[in-house]
């Protein structure tokens, strides 16, 4: 492919620019500082950690210093980005996971949600002559609502808001009709999750009444579930049975999760049971457990209410009250909803909408700062007072925030800040802190006004994800992103937004 006009800094037979000079001395410069600090405290993991990043992200400044290199890396993270899209959608559409929140082959859903991002904001500065990237926008917008993930919905916001001011600001009022209607697509996509999901469906916490659902998962030596065994609770209704065995050295029998409990707010768990001899089983919502008497009659069994820590995952949870111990009983409804007491049994949730999604993306729980990562933060920052210059180190730092958080948080705490400031001030202190500092410095000061303009949704919803997370060293993120800001390293270009040609 011929060079554009626009490419106003040719390297002519490769020889490397001026910026990927610069760029190779801030890496220089900043993998000293911080093998300086990872030695000072005889982490030999991080020095080899710092190498490979900063030599990936100079590795790809000097790719893209050739043209043909850069189209392809456009077109890689294009594909990339697609491809991340669709497969999102069609395993929320198809429910092909067992969780209730999408996360394929990342790992966490937070992961994919960040990657879903990142991807689209870099397509967007590296093509975005290209028509249909307007329409993108609100595919990845309901990509990132099956992820669940707020911190990935308000970057997603941040970087749309920020591309459509740029355009508003460069482009001719009737050529903003695109990406307006993009925009409105996806705003009304969102009202319609948080209405026809969350708040039209009772059964808040996505628990399916159906236990052969693979949301529902067997923790018994054996198991058998009949579908429509026995005629309902209500009218026209039919109930299943479940006959299961424990483990020996276990009582469990079933168990569904549900996602994180929210702090503060009550919840409550119910299930109805029959039997055709008198029995008890045991129902938990994980953080609050009754014991059910079982007989021929239907009879509804509630959790007393529990308050949620933000911590502890909320669960139905069926189990027998003796180890090894089995259980033949019928069931219906099972039900997980927020409140200190259980309402009706209703499914109002429109058959075009299937169960797991319900309550993956909840708008009204979005909050500027959520009180978990302010403890979190705060475990970081008394790592880095305990050790400013150095920090504790990469081997270390897991162990050091899981002591810190333990208490504040329950359970096991947290192994990382989900903040990347707090993050490599606690691993590799002041020291650390100001070579990576210095390397982004030399990294942003390449880039031309285009590249500012083209890289600015990229760069705001980088910062917002490795605010209230951390993501940024994910390959899934990190790839992209370093592909996008390498392809705009001392390079013009036209204004964002020109026309394709």
């Amino acid at each position: 492919m011929p060079r554009t006009a626009h490419d106003a800094r040719p390297d002519p037979g490769g020889t490397p620019s001026h910026p990927l000079r610069r760029v190779a001395i801030g890496a220089a410069a900043a993998w000293l500082l911080l093998s300086s600090a990872s030695l000072a405290v005889g982490d030999a993991a991080g020095v080899a950690a710092a190498g490979v990043v900063l030599g990936v992200a100079v590795l790809a400044v000097a790719v893209a210093r050739r043209h043909p290199l850069r189209v392809a890396g456009s077109w890689l993270i294009g594909a990339y980005a697609a491809g991340l899209t669709i497969a999102t959608l069609v395993s929320g559409a198809t429910q092909s996971t067992d969780d209730a929140r999408i996360e394929l082959f990342t790992g966490n859903p937070n992961v994919l949600g960040a990657a879903l991002v990142t991807a689209m904001a870099a397509w967007a500065a590296v093509a975005p002559r290209r028509r249909w990237v307007w329409w993108a926008w609100p595919l990845v917008g309901l990509a990132v609502l099956n992820t669940g993930s707020r911190t990935s919905g308000g970057a997603l916001l941040a970087a749309g808001t920020v591309w459509l001011v740029l355009l508003a600001l460069l482009l001719p009022r009737r050529r903003l009709l695109a990406p307006l209607m993009a925009l409105l697509v996806l705003v009304a996509a969102a009202f319609a999750w948080q209405r026809g999901v969350v708040e039209l469906t009772p059964n808040l916490l996505a628990a399916p009444s159906d236990l052969t659902h693979p949301a529902w998962r067997s923790l018994a030596r054996h198991l058998e579930i009949v579908p429509d065994a026995a005629p309902g609770p209500f009218e026209g209704t039919l109930g299943q049975r479940l006959m299961a065995q424990a483990e020996p050295e276990r009582r469990s029998v079933l168990h569904q999760t549900v996602g994180r409990s929210e702090a503060g707010v009550p919840y409550v768990a119910s299930i109805y049971l029959r039997a055709d001899d008198p029995r008890q089983v045991e129902l938990s919502s994980h953080l609050a457990t009754v014991t059910c008497e079982v007989d021929e009659v239907w009879r509804r069994c509630v959790t007393p209410a529990a308050y949620g820590d933000d911590y502890l995952q909320a669960q139905l949870h069926l189990q027998v009250l003796e180890r090894g111990g089995s259980v033949d009983v019928y069931v219906f409804g099972a039900q997980y909803e927020r409140g200190e007491t259980v309402t009706p049994f209703l499914d109002l949730r429109p058959a075009w909408i299937p169960q797991p999604m319900v309550n993956r993306y909840d708008l009204r729980r979005i909050t500027f700062l959520p009180e978990d990562r302010v403890e979190i933060w705060r475990a970081g920052l008394d790592i880095a007072r305990a050790s400013p210059w150095f920090g504790v180190g990469l081997g270390a730092a897991a162990d050091a925030f899981r002591e810190r958080t333990r208490e504040a948080l329950a359970g096991d705490g947290v192994t990382y800040a989900h903040n990347l400031l707090v993050q490599l001030l606690a691993v590799h202190g002041v020291v650390g802190l100001t070579g990576a500092l210095l390397f982004v410095g030399a990294l942003l000061s390449t880039l031309s006004r285009a590249g500012w303009a083209r890289l600015a949704p990229l760069l705001s919803a980088l910062v917002l994800l490795n605010t209230w997370d951390l993501t940024l060293f994910e390959p899934f993120v990190f790839v992209p992103a370093v592909l996008a800001l390498a392809s705009w390293s001392g390079r013009s270009g036209p204004p964002l937004g020109s026309p394709r040609r």
